[in-house]
């Protein structure tokens, strides 16, 4: 194993340059060679640029090398059955089917972790990193043709002594965590989804049930342990570091790889909460106001609730349904519901009512019940302040444009809804800030998600046509009306979309700083293959 690895160096430092500033020391620890203890910066570079050089990205090199090291069970590589059964892993089948790595690596620890990114600054081969896995584009966390850090062997929990905090590995998704949790009566604000990983959408920001309360996921992270480019592994919070703790919080995956979230629990028992359904022209009307005044009045009155409010086609029953789930975290007796959701439970003929107080978790595993893994998978974003005649006439553009693709084979289209709450708006300003730019704000707002599911790759165009029809089309009518809102939630963002630029001019312009700071050879804007990045457009539509 030592000498794989030190012929791998020199054999890529003599094919590259011919002069190195590799100092070539006898070597007990292959991996603390990588770690950067006989390996130094300039050693590195000169292997990029002799890579560069001779137009080499030798992610085969690579690939093989991180198996000698790690060994064959923690390396998959084409061509092993192993690494069908990771590929196969992912929520969309942009992701699982699209996108081939040349290999899945599978740490167990952020030193694992550094040794993979060194690797891939010495090859120039380009990485992404999959917690859950549920990104809908291809890129989101698996990279073509390059290697797939794999967090499935990082899901440590482990609650502080006190019990006031929670250490989560990268690894666990939402049902992990809290399913752990509630054995102790507690739990944290994190996704609403059981299969959605804990990584990605804390780094995006991340909506909970919660969110009145507590604010964003973002907003109630202690600390961070994050792998930087450097291959330098740091602790980040609001005293250590605070720049950094700053731009992680909704900054996405710019800045390095976390291996570890401190987050804060509260007490938490049973919450009431469920979905109701009904068919979709008879309740739009009744729906639409009920969710006006959730936004002006119920939700300023009440923070412990949580609605989303989806409009969507059934192609199976060949109608359009209206889907409203309501959360709170106070549990209710049969029979019984809180008061701020009066007027969405007035509304006769739901055809399903599964609300009831159940625990935290099993909300979640309901919801994910709604996003099955296999299919192709598109979601874009934007937002609005809330106005009624808006909601109504975006409503109306959504089933003008998905009538032009309701019969394809799988498709699942939904306008969804969500309401951020001045409460929430207010609770953003906790531990600092966040970077999203909308912390403070005193008027509610429409969070509109465009989300779409479909099974056959030739209907890409047509579908991808369909939503960005929406997207403009909506945008444009709030712009005309004065009630359009720049902010993008990268969680719900289009690979077509730049939601680091809605965090407005300044946030964008001090996220920046922060990366040249802490990366300044910007290994996580050219090697890691995920998205969204501080500079450089988004992908073109």
């Amino acid at each position: 194993m030592q000498f794989g690895v030190w012929w791998f160096l020199s054999a890529l430092t003599v094919s590259a340059t011919g002069e190195t500033s590799c100092t070539k020391k006898p070597i007990s620890d292959p991996t603390r060679l990588l770690r950067g203890e006989w390996v130094t910066s300039d050693c590195l570079n000169d292997i990029s640029s002799g890579l560069k050089n001779n137009d080499g990205c030798f992610c085969s090199l690579a690939c093989d090398t991180l198996a000698s090291i790690f060994g064959d069970d923690s390396v998959n590589i084409v061509g092993q059955e192993s690494y069908e059964a990771s590929r196969s892993k992912f929520w969309s089948q942009q992701q699982s089917q699209d996108t081939k790595p040349k290999c899945f690596v599978h740490p167990t620890d952020a030193e694992d972790v550094s040794v993979v990114i060194l690797l891939s600054r010495a090859t120039q081969c380009p990485f992404a990193v999959k917690g859950g896995g549920h990104a809908p584009f291809e890129g989101g966390s698996n990279s073509n043709g390059g290697i797939t850090i794999d967090f499935d062997r990082m899901k440590h929990i482990s609650l502080s002594d006190d019990m006031s905090s929670v250490a989560v590995g990268p690894g666990n998704t939402w049902v992990d965590v809290y399913r752990t949790l509630e054995k102790f009566n507690l739990t944290m604000a994190g996704g609403r989804t059981a299969t959605v990983g804990v990584g990605g959408l804390t780094l995006g920001g991340g909506i909970s049930f919660f969110s009145g309360q507590c604010g964003m996921t973002c907003d109630n992270i202690i600390s961070y342990e994050i792998v930087l480019g450097s291959g330098e592994i740091l602790i980040v919070d609001s005293k250590t570091n605070a720049d950094l703790f700053w731009a992680l919080r909704g900054g996405g995956g710019n800045f390095g790889v976390i291996t570890q979230f401190v987050a804060q629990t509260f007490e938490q028992g049973p919450m009431w909460g469920g979905t109701l359904a009904w068919e979709m022209v008879s309740s739009k009307g009744p729906l639409i106001d009920a969710m006006i005044s959730y936004a002006e009045k119920g939700s300023n009155e009440d923070p412990k609730g949580a609605l989303i409010q989806s409009f969507a086609y059934a192609q199976m029953q060949q109608m359009w349904i209206s889907a409203t789930m309501v959360h709170h975290s106070d549990p209710q007796s049969p029979g019984r519901h809180p008061e701020v959701f009066d007027d969405f439970l007035a509304i006769e003929n739901a055809f399903r009512d599964t609300t009831r107080s159940t625990s935290h978790s099993n909300h979640t595993i309901e919801i994910d019940a709604a996003n099955p893994i296999g299919l192709r998978q598109s979601y874009w974003v934007f937002t609005t302040y809330v106005d009624k005649q808006l909601a109504v006439e975006i409503l109306d553009i959504f089933e003008e444009e998905v009538n032009q693709i309701k019969n394809f084979t799988g498709m699942v289209p939904a306008l969804v809804y969500q309401i951020i709450t001045v409460p929430q708006l207010k609770a953003m300003l906790r531990n600092g800030g966040n970077t999203l730019g909308i912390g403070g704000g005193k008027r509610p707002l429409f969070l509109v998600q465009l989300t779409v599911m479909w099974m056959f790759k030739s209907d890409d165009e047509a579908v991808l046509t369909a939503m960005y029809n929406v997207l403009s089309r909506s945008q444009e009518l709030a712009r005309a009306r004065g009630l359009y809102h720049p902010f993008l939630y990268m969680n719900y963002a289009s690979q077509f979309q730049d939601p680091i630029a809605s965090y407005g001019t300044e946030n964008k312009a001090r996220l920046i700083e922060v990366s040249k700071g802490y990366d300044p050879d910007s290994v996580f804007q050219n090697l890691n293959s995920g998205y969204f990045k501080l500079m450089g457009p988004p992908d073109q539509w």
